[in-house]
């Protein structure tokens, strides 16, 4: 019992050794996909976005905008997501399965309060093989 509780971690360990070094950000993923494997956790790229205190701010509305073509790129939330997001003042940017493998997108957040917009950001945001990143921007934005 106690030799196969061995065997099974020590093979647990070289699968999680394997998916962490498969996706280095030095690999060379320009090309074909094919042969990368991914980890399995899904990514979100967040906003956050502060008052001058550095306390949250509960914004009404938020859009993503692409900038070069003006597609709405906003991620939609559920109303609890959207619950969670005004009290911590994190708002998705961009998550896993909205861009096609190694693209790159500019868009601009957006933030309303009471139909106004009172805070915005330009990003770049991208993928490899495996998830999305951000590019440039600064992920805090203060009202």
């Amino acid at each position: 019992m106690i030799k196969t509780l061995k065997s099974f971690s020590m093979a647990f360990c070289f699968i999680l050794a394997l998916l962490q070094t498969s996706c280095n950000s030095d690999d060379d993923n320009s090309g074909d996909c094919d042969n990368i494997a991914c980890t399995a956790i899904f990514i979100r790229v967040n906003v956050t976005v502060v008052d001058e205190n550095q306390d949250p701010v509960a914004l009404d509305a938020f859009e993503v905008i692409n900038t070069q073509n003006g597609q709405d790129m906003t991620i939609e939330l559920s109303p609890s997501e959207f619950e969670g997001a005004q009290e911590f003042g994190l708002y998705p940017l961009i998550e896993d399965g909205v861009l096609g493998l190694n693209q790159e997108r500019d868009v601009e957040f957006r933030g309303f309060i009471g139909g106004e917009e009172v805070v915005s950001g330009n990003y770049t945001v991208g993928t490899d093989c495996c998830h999305v990143s951000l590019k440039s921007g600064n992920p805090q934005l203060t009202l």
